[in-house]
């Protein structure tokens, strides 16, 4: 049950981190990994946001 509700409340995120990892893959090499992996982190940061709140 708990792990539907997680799926259901950040579907949200879904379109975002798709973009992003798209981003990250596709980003010239010569760009910091900082830089190319933030938006990927971000995403990370509110899914754990949502879990551990949701626990």
């Amino acid at each position: 049950m708990d792990k539907q509700r997680f799926v259901e409340k950040t579907s949200w995120l879904r379109p975002y981190t798709r973009w992003a990892t798209r981003f990250a893959l596709n980003s010239p090499r010569w760009l910091p990994a900082g830089l190319r992996n933030a938006p990927l982190k971000m995403s990370s940061l509110i899914l754990r946001g949502y879990h551990w709140r949701m626990r």
